[in-house]
Parts: C-alpha cells; sequence; structure tokens
C-alpha cells in the first residue's frame, strides 16, 4: 500500500514539474529533468543529508522511471489537455494527489530517518518536511523563480506540522494509526488551503 501510495505522489510531482517545465519554455530534456527533481528531488536531497549514499532514486530508480514516463506523456498530449474543456477538473485531481504524495512522502522520509538511527525530534521532522516540498524547491530555483513554498500556499507548513504529530504519536500509538492520523492532517490542512485560497500572512512593506 505504502509503494502504491508513494507512486500516486510521484505521478502528481513529475506533472505539476513537467507543466512547470512547459510553461517556462524549456525543451524535451528540460520537461524531463524538471518531472525527476519535483518527484525525486526531496528524497534525492535528504539521502545525501543524511549521508545514506548512493541516494534512494540511483539504487531504486523506479520513482525516476515513472516521473519519465508523466514527462513524455505530458509533453506529448499538453496541446491536448491545455485546451482541454475539463482543465480545471484535471487541476483538481492533480491538487488531490499532491496533498496525497505531501502527506505520504513527509512520513516516509521520517520513516527512513528513524530506520537509520536518527532519533532527534528536529531532524527527523526536518527530514520528513525535506523529502516533501525539497523536489519542488530545487525545480523553482531551476527555472528562475520564487519558490512557491516560500512565497505563497499552506504547504510546507502542513508538511511540518504532520510531521510534528507523527513524530510524536509513535510514542504512544502503533505506527499504522500514527501513520493515518498525521497524513490525514496533512492532506487536511493542505486541501483546506486550496480551498479556501488560504495564504500565510505576507509583510506590507508600505505600512507605517
Amino acid at each position: 500500500m505504502t509503494f502504491f501510495l508513494e507512486i500516486i505522489g510521484t505521478i502528481a510531482f513529475a506533472f505539476a514539474g513537467a507543466l512547470i517545465a512547459i510553461d517556462n519554455d524549456l525543451d524535451l530534456f528540460g520537461i524531463v529533468c524538471m518531472a525527476v527533481m519535483t518527484a525525486c528531488g526531496g528524497g534525492m536531497t535528504r539521502d545525501v543529508l543524511l549521508g545514506n549514499t548512493p541516494p534512494m532514486m540511483f539504487r531504486n530508480p523506479v520513482y525516476v522511471a515513472m516521473a519519465i514516463v508523466v514527462a513524455f506523456s505530458v509533453a506529448a498530449f499538453y496541446g491536448k489537455f491545455n485546451n482541454h474543456k475539463f482543465k480545471k477538473n484535471i487541476l483538481d485531481i492533480v491538487n488531490i494527489l499532491d496533498a496525497i504524495g505531501l502527506a505520504i512522502f513527509t512520513i516516509v522520509g521520517m520513516d527512513l530517518s528513524i530506520s537509520l538511527g536518527f532519533k532527534q525530534p528536529f531532524l527527523v521532522c526536518f527530514m520528513g518536511v525535506v523529502t516533501a516540498v525539497g523536489g519542488g524547491l530545487i525545480r523553482d530555483i531551476m527555472v528562475n523563480r520564487k519558490p512557491v513554498i516560500l512565497t505563497k500556499e499552506v504547504y510546507a507548513v502542513a508538511s511540518l506540522i504532520g510531521s510534528i504529530v507523527y513524530f510524536y504519536a509513535l510514542k504512544s500509538l502503533p505506527v499504522i494509526a500514527a501513520s493515518t492520523i498525521s497524513m490525514i492532517i496533512i492532506f487536511g490542512l493542505r486541501m483546506w488551503a486550496i480551498i479556501r485560497d488560504i495564504n500565510l500572512p505576507i509583510i506590507d512593506k508600505n505600512s507605517k
């Protein structure tokens, strides 16, 4: 089930990365790179920081392969997708899958950190957030735009809250129960922010 959910998250992240690459006029190689980095960049960053090398994306390239397939699919059908009368519905589905991926990869990143012997709450929670949002951060930097997670949307914050809940829930609950609760929280916060168009406050530079 975890593998199945990870595949869903990988597809959603890769889809988003490929769309952004096309919007920024990258060529086919660039589209593939953006899809792969969005889907796998967070896990790669986590592994490097933890000294878990070579990163998992190279030892088990199934996620990379899935991201490449998604990239070519988006490139091939972008014209039809962009003009499709159900485009908004498709993007809504992608947002839902993306929220699921955010929740899943947060827990996966934390579990890997714990399995490697790390017990410090800050480190473990940070690795969960990095796994979930690191790929999108790298993607935005590569296309020379302000990272979305730093400028708008309750995204990294949802991952952070869920990671804290998961870490401390593990002290009194079975892994399945703790992970389910935390993933529901992350997914719920993310979807709430999307539906209600909630963003974190920005400082008004013109205020006196």
